[in-house]
C-alpha cells in the first residue's frame, strides 16, 4: 500500500511540474514572438537605410549580420527560441515520466487485485 501511495505522490508531483513547465512554455513563446518582432523590425529599418545609402540589395542582408544592433537582436531571438525548445522537450519528458509511473501503478494495482 505504501508503494502505491508513493506512486500516486510521484504522479501528483510530476503533474504539478508539468503544469509549471507549460506556463513557462507559454511565457517563452511570448518572449520568442517579441524577440522575433524586435529583430525583424530592426533588420528592416537598417536595410532601408542601407538601401537608401546605395548598398546593393543583394548584399544588404549579409552586410547587416555584422551590425551590432542587428546581431544583438538576433542573439536574443535565438536564445528565446532555444529556451522555448528546451521547455518543449522538458514537457515531452515529463509526460513520458508520468506515463511510466502510471503504468507502474497500474501493474501494482493489478497485482494486488489478483491476490484478493
Amino acid at each position: 500500500m505504501l508503494f502505491e501511495e508513493n506512486l500516486l505522490t510521484t504522479i501528483e508531483d510530476l503533474t504539478g511540474t508539468l503544469e509549471e513547465t507549460l506556463n513557462k512554455f507559454y511565457q517563452a513563446g511570448i518572449e520568442l514572438a517579441e524577440a522575433e518582432s524586435d529583430y525583424s523590425i530592426t533588420l528592416r529599418q537598417k536595410a532601408l537605410v542601407e538601401k537608401d545609402a546605395g548598398v546593393s540589395v543583394t548584399f544588404i542582408d549579409k552586410f547587416l549580420r555584422g551590425d551590432a544592433d542587428v546581431a544583438e537582436k538576433r542573439k536574443k531571438r535565438d536564445i528565446a527560441e532555444a529556451k522555448r525548445d528546451t521547455l518543449k522537450e522538458k514537457i515531452n519528458s515529463l509526460k513520458l515520466q508520468i506515463r511510466v509511473v502510471e503504468a507502474q501503478a497500474e501493474r501494482e494495482w493489478s497485482t494486488r487485485q489478483g491476490n484478493y
